[in-house]
C-alpha cells in the first residue's frame, strides 16, 4: 500500500506536531568516521545546526528535538500557521528574502533585502499569501534544509546528483485545530 503524502495527511493552515526523517544516499555521510577513506564528517554537524537556527529564526516553525546520526537525521518540529498569521506582510516578505535571498555577501550569507524587493511580494497579493503559506510549511522547511547541505556535501565530497533520499518520511504526532491551541495557550 502506498504512503499518503503529508499534504493529505495534515493541513499546512493547522498547528501540527510532526516527526521527520531524511537519509543519505550513496553511502553518504552527515557525521562520524568513514571506515573505508579514514575521512572524518563531524565538521557537517555545524552545517546542519547552523541551517536549523537560521531555519527556526524566519519559519513560522518550532524546532522541538533533532537527532542527527551518521547517515540520517530525526526533526520533531511544530508547525505554527497561528503564529505566522499574524505577521504583517512586510515581516513575511523579509522573512522569505532572509531564506531565500536575491544576493549573498562574500561570506554567502543573505543580503538585507531592498525596498524593491520587497515590494515585488508586498504588492503581489497572490505571491504573498502563497509565501506565507510556505513559512509555516514543513515540507518547505525540509526542502530547504535539504537542499542547502546537499549542496555544500556535493561540493565537498566532488559530487553530483542525489544526497538525499527524498522525499523525507513524515508521520504526525499529533494535530491541533486553531480553537484547541488557544485553548493549549
Amino acid at each position: 500500500m502506498a504512503r499518503l503524502a503529508r499534504a493529505e495527511v495534515f493541513a499546512t493552515d493547522e498547528v501540527a506536531i510532526v516527526h521527520v526523517m531524511n537519509r543519505v544516499v550513496r553511502r553518504c555521510f552527515l557525521l562520524g568516521d568513514d571506515p573505508v577513506t579514514g575521512k572524518n564528517y563531524d565538521h557537517r554537524k555545524q552545517w546542519i545546526d547552523e541551517q536549523l537556527v537560521l531555519l527556526a529564526k524566519y519559519f513560522g516553525i518550532d524546532l522541538l528535538c533533532q537527532a542527527i546520526l551518521s547517515n540520517h537525521i530525526h526533526l520533531v518540529l511544530r508547525s505554527r500557521p497561528d503564529v505566522v498569521a499574524e505577521w504583517d506582510d512586510t515581516d513575511v516578505a523579509k522573512r522569505w528574502l532572509m531564506l531565500c535571498p536575491v544576493e549573498r555577501d562574500d561570506n554567502r550569507q543573505p543580503k538585507e533585502p531592498t525596498e524593491f524587493e520587497l515590494n515585488q511580494i508586498r504588492n503581489n497579493k497572490e505571491k504573498l499569501a502563497e509565501i506565507r503559506n510556505r513559512l509555516s510549511d514543513i515540507s518547505w522547511w525540509m526542502r530547504l534544509l535539504s537542499q542547502n547541505i546537499a549542496q555544500r556535501a556535493n561540493l565537498e565530497d566532488e559530487e553530483v546528483g542525489k544526497f538525499w533520499n527524498h522525499p523525507p518520511r513524515c508521520s504526525l504526532f499529533h494535530c491541533l485545530t486553531n480553537a484547541c491551541m488557544q485553548v493549549v495557550a
